[in-house]
C-alpha cells in the first residue's frame, strides 16, 4: 500500500500501485478462480497477476486511475464468480482468446472464432438441439458478432473523471470511493441501462446501514453520498449519448424532513464584544484566525489558508484576496473576491503579518506544503476553546461568524449584492455578473458600518 495523504488521525491509503522509473504502475494478484478471465492470448496460459502503466508520474493521479482499475475487476470477477452477464467480462473472454468485438462478423469463419464459439456453446451435430445459452454466455457472443459494448458503471466513473470533474480533496475522494465502492458492491459492473431505481434504493439502506449510530446514518450522510454517484450517471448519459434517465434523481431519503440539522445561530453585539475581547487578551495565531473570522465573514478555511501575499495592508483600502491555490480550494466561484479588511479584521492582519514564514497563520499550516489546510481539524481545535471559555452557546459555532456578518451588513441597510461580493455567495441573478463588481471603496464603506464600537477603544 502507498500512503497517499496524512494529516492528523485522517490516513489515506492506496493499493495496488508501485513507482518504477518515475512512472506508476497497478499491480494486483488475480484470483485463482478468475484467472481464465485472463489468459495470454498467444500462448493461452493463465496469468497470475496483472502488471500495467498508469501512464502518469503524478502519485494522486495514479491512485484515482488505480482505484478505479480495482473498482472495476472486483466488480468484473464478482460478476464471473455469481454468473452474472458483465461486458467486462465478456471483452476479458474475447481477450483472452485473442478477438475483439465484431470479429464474429469481420472473421466469422477463421479458427480462432468458430472454436471460440464452439468452446461457448458446445460442440452439436448439426440437427442436434442447443440449450440456451447462459445470460454471460449470450452477452459475449452479441459483443463478439455484433461488435457493441453496453456501457457500464466504470465507464461513467471513467469518463467522469477524464472529464476532470473529481473533487482533488482527499477527503472528498474517500468519500467517493466508499460511495462508488457500496454501489459496485451491490450492482456489481452492469451495464447502465440495467441501473434501476430499486438500485438507487438499495444504496440508500445500505449508506443508512453503515451508520455508527443507533439509526444508522442519517439523512445528510446519505445526501453527501448520493451526490457521489448521480451526477456521475448524469455526465455518462449526456456525454456517451445514452437514452435513458437516471434512476438516482429524486431518490427518497428516509426521515429527511425530521433529519434537517439545526440552524446555526448568529452572534450578538455582546456575545461578538466578548469574543473579540478574549482573542485579544490572549493575542496568538489561533486566536487571530478567529477575530479575522469575526468582522470578514469570511469562512475558516478561507482564512486559515491564506498566505501574507494574499495581504494588502498598504494598499489604501487594506484587504486580503480570496482565491484557490496550492493547498486551498475554494468553495465556488463566486468565492474567488478581495475583502476589506475592517474592525479586529485588521487588527488580526496587522499581527500576523509579521509571523514565519509564507502563511499568514503557519499554525495551521500541513505537513507538506502541497497538501491542504486541514480546516476540518482547526475547526474543531477552535471550537473547543470558544465551547471551553463559555463563549459560545447551543448552536453557535466558528461558522456563526458567517452568520453574524450577514446580519449585521443586512441591519445597517447594505443592499443584497454588496452582502454577497463580501462574504462570497452566490450572484442573485445574471446581470450580478457583468462588470468589474463592486470597488472595494464601497465594500470597505459598507462593511465599516458594521465594526462594533467597542471594538477599537480595547
Amino acid at each position: 500500500m502507498q500512503l497517499l495523504f496524512q494529516t492528523g488521525s485522517i490516513c489515506v491509503m492506496c493499493r495496488h500501485i508501485q513507482l518504477k522509473a518515475n512512472t506508476w504502475y497497478y499491480r494486483r494478484r488475480i484470483p485463482d478462480d478468475c484467472q481464465d478471465l485472463h489468459r495470454d492470448p498467444v500462448s493461452r496460459k493463465k496469468q497470475t497477476q496483472l502488471f500495467f502503466s498508469l501512464k502518469t508520474t503524478d502519485k494522486t493521479e495514479a491512485s484515482k486511475r488505480a482505484n478505479s482499475h480495482t473498482l472495476r475487476l472486483d466488480a468484473t470477477w464478482k460478476a464471473y464468480r455469481e454468473g452474472n452477464a458483465s461486458p467486462k467480462v465478456s471483452l476479458a473472454q474475447l481477450e483472452a482468446a485473442g478477438l475483439s468485438p465484431g470479429d464474429g462478423t469481420l472473421h466469422g469463419d477463421l479458427p480462432p472464432v468458430t472454436e471460440f464459439i464452439d468452446e461457448i456453446m458446445g460442440r452439436y451435430d448439426q440437427f442436434e438441439e442447443r440449450p440456451e445459452p447462459r445470460p454471460q454466455d449470450k452477452l459475449t457472443l452479441d459483443i463478439l458478432m455484433s461488435g457493441k459494448v453496453p456501457r457500464t458503471l466504470s465507464d461513467a466513473r471513467d469518463k467522469h473523471i477524464e472529464l476532470g470533474k473529481l473533487s482533488k480533496e482527499p477527503k472528498q475522494i474517500q468519500q467517493y470511493e466508499r460511495a462508488w465502492g457500496i454501489l459496485m458492491g451491490i450492482t456489481g459492473d452492469i451495464p447502465l441501462d440495467q441501473l434501476r431505481r430499486e438500485h438507487a434504493n438499495q444504496f440508500v439502506k445500505k449508506v443508512i446501514s453503515q451508520g455508527k449510530g443507533l439509526n444508522g446514518n442519517g439523512p445528510a450522510t446519505v445526501e453527501r453520498y448520493l451526490k457521489q454517484i448521480s451526477p456521475v450517471i448524469t455526465t455518462a448519459i449526456r456525454e456517451l449519448e445514452l437514452p435513458i434517465t437516471n434512476p438516482f434523481l429524486g431518490v427518497v431519503i428516509p426521515n429527511k424532513d425530521e433529519g434537517q440539522r439545526k440552524p446555526r445561530e448568529s452572534f450578538s453585539s455582546s456575545e461578538l464584544i466578548a469574543i473579540q475581547a478574549k482573542c485579544r487578551e490572549v493575542n496568538d495565531q489561533r486566536r487571530w484566525a478567529i477575530a479575522m473570522l469575526s468582522d470578514s465573514g469570511a469562512r475558516l478555511a478561507e482564512v486559515i489558508g491564506l498566505r501574507k501575499c494574499d495581504v494588502m495592508l498598504d494598499a489604501p483600502v487594506p484587504h486580503i484576496i480570496i482565491k484557490a491555490h496550492e493547498g486551498r480550494r475554494l468553495k465556488t466561484i463566486a468565492s474567488t473576491r478581495k475583502v476589506p479588511l475592517v474592525g479586529e479584521a485588521l487588527w488580526a492582519a496587522q499581527q500576523a503579518i509579521s509571523t514565519d514564514g509564507d502563511l499568514l497563520f503557519p499554525v495551521f499550516a500541513p505537513k507538506r506544503p502541497s497538501d491542504p489546510v486541514n480546516a476540518a481539524s482547526a475547526s474543531a481545535a477552535l471550537n473547543k476553546w470558544l465551547k471551553e471559555q463559555g463563549l459560545v452557546g447551543e448552536g453557535q459555532t466558528l461558522h456563526s461568524f458567517r452568520h453574524a456578518v450577514r446580519d449585521r451588513l443586512r441591519d445597517t441597510g447594505a443592499p443584497i449584492d454588496v452582502a454577497d461580493a463580501i462574504g462570497g455567495w452566490a450572484r442573485q441573478s445574471v446581470g450580478d455578473g457583468y462588470g468589474k463588481g463592486h470597488s472595494l471603496e464601497v465594500l470597505q464603506q459598507h462593511l465599516g458600518r458594521i465594526v462594533i464600537a467597542a471594538s477599537g477603544d480595547r
